[in-house]
């Protein structure tokens, strides 16, 4: 793919001149620390409100609740993030009447879109590795010490999940004509994903299926109802169709 290489390394720059990058991290880093300090004094913090209520049932927390909550909130704030760092790679490229200048050079659209995709899924990779290291950091202090490869194992399924989602936004911004209409039509994509979800056979081959294989992963709860590889195969499928999709129509497209 011709031009791959300094696609890659002006999306970067842009990303992190326009405070995109910082912002995304510094985010996750806040996400990933707030989830085991909240769940380790969530009873302390609810009494300074007046007493429980009984029927609420706010008991001792630990690790099973720490990860259930991280998995929460990685699988909303990481396809979020992903939207938003991707609505605009082409629609907002052809809108500005960049890419024709752009492509002008000797680059391929291949290059152009992969290029673009790649970026994206380096920031959102870091993103999310800083929030689970910061959860595992956190809770291996509050809770005790943690087995660090679980997390790891975690933290790969969180990045596949927010690029399923990345992929879904570029294929939206090859064909929408505006990076805001690129959004709408990913957020209904993360609607109806997750509303398919509520299903109990199809979410295993959904992204959000994921969620439920790296909770079992970190709390070594496996069973035959959980099966890791058919879920990843399916989001990788996933992401592979939204990178091609956006390829074939931005190949096609008149800038």
């Amino acid at each position: 793919m011709t031009g791959y290489r300094t696609i890659l390394e002006k999306e970067i720059v842009e990303l992190w001149r326009t405070y995109r990058f910082a912002i995304t991290c510094v985010l996750f880093v806040l996400l990933g620390i707030a989830v085991p300090v909240l769940e380790r004094y969530l009873r302390g913090i609810t009494k300074l409100f007046g007493e429980l209520d009984p029927e609420i049932r706010i008991g001792k927390t630990g690790v099973p609740d720490v990860v259930e909550a991280l998995v929460a909130v990685l699988w909303l704030f990481g396809p979020l993030a992903a939207v938003l760092l991707t609505m605009g790679s082409l629609a907002g490229e052809r809108q500005a009447r960049t890419a024709a200048f752009v492509l002008a050079r000797p680059i391929s659209r291949a290059a152009f879109v992969w290029g673009k995709f790649v970026a994206v899924a380096l920031v959102l990779g870091l993103a999310t590795a800083l929030a689970v290291v910061g959860t595992w950091l956190y809770s291996s202090i509050l809770f005790g010490a943690l087995e660090p490869l679980p997390w790891v194992q975690l933290w790969l399924l969180a990045w596949l999940a927010s690029l399923v989602f990345a992929a879904i936004t570029l294929a939206a911004s090859a064909w929408a004509p505006t990076p805001v209409g690129a959004a709408a039509l990913a957020i209904a994509a993360f609607g109806a994903i997750n509303l398919a979800s509520n299903v109990v056979t199809l979410d295993p081959w959904l992204p959000t299926g994921l969620g439920a294989v790296g909770q079992a992963l970190v709390l070594a709860e496996l069973g035959g109802d959980v099966d890791p590889f058919r879920t990843v195969m399916a989001s990788l499928a996933l992401v592979a169709a939204g990178v091609a999709v956006a390829w074939l129509r931005f190949r096609r497209v008149d800038l």
